[in-house]
């Protein structure tokens, strides 16, 4: 899928790059300018075709009614699992300092491995869907598909928009890269740690399973 031309993005609006840049602070991590300007970019896109300002304007939660956090929104989790991500890369490197990972697409893949959330989570989508099924599925693009579209549209390495899509389960139909595979994990422990720490709605957790004991919040 061609990426939209250069003039189209690369002018982001000053104050939405500094939303996207308060809200996922990790970004200045990324070492390669390209790939860290290229992530910058893709964000504003996908918050530009939605309702949402901002990411932390997107409901924390896995995806519509699943994993709901009781408090707290979307852009903690992105940092969480970008953080549990790089320093599962960190850990291996210490120890078996031989292994080859990509650590700048690990940390550029957890940072937009949810970016399809502002298409799933709209407010707008929803109740189009919720109307009439019938017309285009409910949802018609799960944010792990959009988000992969996203990733492309953008310019972002074949690599981020393999994570996007693979962390979820549409990964569970493809072989993943490593990089995805790290990330991937990194998505499901911090949701699972969330839930089991009384973080989420009870009534939300349906998908976890029934090994889940959540404990309750003081």
């Amino acid at each position: 899928m061609p990426s939209l031309p250069a003039s189209v993005l690369s002018d982001v609006p000053s104050a939405v790059r500094a939303t996207i840049l308060e809200d996922l602070p990790e970004i200045a991590g990324i070492v390669n300018d390209e790939l860290r300007e290229k992530v910058i970019q893709a964000w504003a896109l996908s918050l530009r075709d939605s309702s949402f300002a901002r990411i932390s304007d997107i409901p924390g939660e896995g995806a519509p009614n699943h994993f709901v956090l009781k408090a707290g929104s979307q852009e903690l989790h992105l940092r969480g699992v970008a953080r549990l991500a790089v320093n599962t890369v960190d850990e291996f490197r210490r120890t078996f300092p031989h292994v080859e990972v990509d650590r700048d697409i690990v940390l550029a893949g957890a940072l937009c491995h949810d970016i399809g959330k502002c298409w799933e989570c709209d407010p707008a989508n929803l109740e189009r869907w919720q109307a009439r099924p019938d017309r285009t599925g409910y949802p018609s693009l799960r944010h792990s598909v959009y988000g992969a579209h996203i990733c492309l549209a953008a310019g972002l390495p074949e690599a981020i928009a393999h994570i996007a899509l693979g962390h979820s389960m549409e990964g569970q139909h493809i072989k993943l890269s490593t990089e995805c595979m790290i990330v991937r994990w990194a998505d499901n422990t911090w949701w699972y740690s969330a839930a089991t720490m009384g973080l989420c709605h009870p009534d939300s957790l349906g998908a976890a399973g029934p090994m889940m004991t959540p404990r309750p919040l003081m």
